[in-house]
């Protein structure tokens, strides 16, 4: 039997072309009799849909594509998997399909592994930047090449469509609070200073340390779990540090066993702050006071920007969306 095409399918099914692209693209306006008809003849004729192909030829394939820095192959967090959960629901309810590569802004172009390639060959329409760094090549070639996308995190230039936590608010709220528990001497450990989210936090912390003379100190290049147990060890043994504030809940986990290795205890020798409300940070022992994010709304807000984008080939007025967090207080606090 010879390659299996779209038109076979209709004509066994008995209906339109258009009928089977439409349960093909998990259309809503598709009966369940209809979809189960049309995926039953698939699977026993074997038909495998060219998505290149309907690439190249310029119709919309309803596949976006979200880029995870690779960050030295660390590139997967919790938070990753909760804000995937979230992108992968929400595209799923505006029939949409997501597909995740690990990236790098450094050499996007020559590595084959780099999802890069759907962008560049037309197979999606579209991308979400999870991360970028001051002045990413990957933005310049989407404006270039008017490729729909939006970027989480910060961008240096305004011009960039982004989704975003207030960084900056994020660093404030959460060394206030600190001081505002009578803490001093608090450690900030936070990830590369290469993403200006970082730099932001960092400038919030900054001023509400400086408001209240609260001594501080300042830890970065902190972006895993390993990373944040062995920084630490170092700083618990230099320093009389009364509090860190943990630039992620994940990292945070690498923290308690620090202190619990020095024989301390949490909080009463020392408190411990995170961000980002991941789930099992309420299973840590003491649960983990955190600087919540809305996860749902933040993935709503990417995928509707970008599918916006798509539909209306025009370009949003409104390109950056910033969104309040708050504190959460349990018991290591």
């Amino acid at each position: 039997m010879g390659n299996v095409t779209i038109v076979d399918i209709a004509n066994a099914c008995g209906v339109s072309i258009k009928s089977v692209s439409r349960v093909l693209n998990n259309s809503p306006n598709v009966s369940d009799s209809m979809r189960e008809k049309v995926m039953n003849t698939i699977k026993e004729r074997g038909y495998q849909v060219n998505m290149l192909a309907r690439g190249l030829k310029g119709s919309r394939t309803n596949i976006i594509v979200v880029f995870a820095e690779r960050h030295h192959e660390e590139h997967l967090s919790i938070w990753h998997t909760i804000m995937l959960k979230h992108l992968f629901t929400y595209a799923k309810k505006r029939s949409m399909k997501i597909v995740l590569s690990p990236s790098s802004s450094e050499r996007f172009e020559g590595d084959e592994t780099d999802g890069f390639y759907l962008i560049a060959s037309g197979i999606a329409d579209g991308a979400i930047l999870l991360e970028n760094i001051l002045k990413d090549p990957r933005v310049d070639y989407f404006e270039n090449h008017k490729i729909p996308y939006v970027v989480f995190g910060e961008p240096e230039n305004r011009n960039v469509p982004s989704v975003s936590l207030d960084n900056f608010d994020v660093g404030y709220k959460g060394g206030r609070y600190l001081v505002e528990k009578g803490l001093d001497k608090i450690a900030l450990m936070i990830g590369e200073k290469k993403f200006l989210s970082t730099q932001n936090r960092v400038k919030g912390f900054e001023k509400a340390m400086e408001e209240q003379g609260t001594k501080h100190y300042i830890f970065t290049g902190i972006d895993t779990v390993e990373k944040a147990y062995n920084k630490a060890k170092e700083i618990l043994t230099h320093f009389d540090i009364k509090a860190f504030f943990v630039s992620g809940d994940e990292r945070a986990l690498g923290v308690y066993r620090a202190i619990y290795e020095k024989g301390l205890s949490i909080p009463k020798d020392v408190a411990v702050l995170g961000i980002d409300n991941i789930t099992v940070g309420e299973y840590y022992y003491p649960p983990i006071s955190t600087v919540e994010q809305d996860f749902a709304k933040l993935a709503k807000c990417c995928i509707d920007y970008v599918i916006d984008r798509i539909e209306n080939d025009a370009e949003n007025e409104n390109k950056e969306f910033k969104f309040p967090c708050r504190v959460i207080e349990r018991e290591s606090t």
